[in-house]
Parts: C-alpha cells; sequence; structure tokens
C-alpha cells in the first residue's frame, strides 16, 4: 500500500507549498485590505445614518448606502472564509502526506 501511495504524496508535496504560500499571502492581503475596508464601510453607515437624520439624503439613498457599507465589510469576511478553507485543505494535504 506504502508503494501506491509514495507517487501521489510525492505530488502532495508540492502543493502543500504552494497552498501555503497562497494561504500567507491571502492572509496578509486580507488583513491589510480588510482594515482599510472596515473604516471605508463604517464611514457609509455614519453618512448613511447622519445624512437621514439630517435631511440631506432619503430613505431609499440612506438604505442604498448601508447596503453598500455592508458590502464593502462582508467581502474580507468573506475572503477570511475563503483563506479558511485554504487552511481546511492544506491540513488535509498535510494529513495525506503524514499518513
Amino acid at each position: 500500500m506504502m508503494l501506491i501511495k509514495l507517487p501521489f504524496k510525492l505530488i502532495a508535496l508540492p502543493v502543500v507549498l504552494a497552498v501555503t504560500v497562497a494561504q500567507w499571502v491571502g492572509v496578509f492581503l486580507t488583513s491589510f485590505a480588510g482594515a482599510v475596508y472596515y473604516i471605508l464601510s463604517g464611514l457609509c453607515f455614519l453618512i448613511a445614518i447622519l445624512g437621514y437624520l439630517m435631511g440631506i439624503h432619503t430613505g431609499s439613498e440612506a438604505i442604498r448606502m448601508l447596503v453598500i457599507g455592508f458590502v464593502v465589510f462582508a467581502l474580507p469576511v468573506a475572503a477570511g472564509w475563503l483563506i479558511g478553507k485554504a487552511a481546511a485543505l492544506n491540513e488535509m494535504l498535510w494529513d495525506f502526506i503524514k499518513s
């Protein structure tokens, strides 16, 4: 059985290295972009609420700005979910190589 798994393990090793590097790059970019996007989404939220309360915006404009702020907030969260999936794939490949 070991001889059958050996070629697949040798193929999986560079894949593990590529997934690990992609995961590290993704974590770095997501962390940096997340900080910027969270500030932008907070500004959209504040501008929408304050603009509606001061009568500058109508209700539909405020809702559109809130939706934009939510989408901007959700982008780093979705990227973090994808990085979590890459980490799970990486762990699964390491378990296969160790077996």
